[in-house]
């Protein structure tokens, strides 16, 4: 069983300035998380996800997506990994 996609947009550093980004974003129960990136491996699929604030998410369908989160997303840096 596949969990629901809801779209993001919200605010990371990107090379040292402000950007805007849209990810996919999943609920589990209480917890959110954006995808950060996934793969299929044969009949599975694997999923980065960086958990983040579900209290700074607000609805919001009028700018192409389902959420905007009003924090500072934190995402992992491929180089770093």
């Amino acid at each position: 069983m596949h969990a629901k996609l809801y779209k993001l947009r919200g605010r990371a550093v990107a090379k040292g300035k402000l950007e805007s980004i849209d990810l996919d974003l999943e609920f589990d129960g209480k917890r959110a998380f954006v995808i950060w990136d996934s793969i299929s491996l044969g009949d599975y699929l694997l999923k980065a996800r960086v958990e983040i604030d579900p209290r700074l998410l607000h609805a919001d369908s009028g700018r192409g997506c389902d959420f905007v989160y009003r924090g500072e997303l934190v995402l992992p840096n491929p180089e770093n990994n």
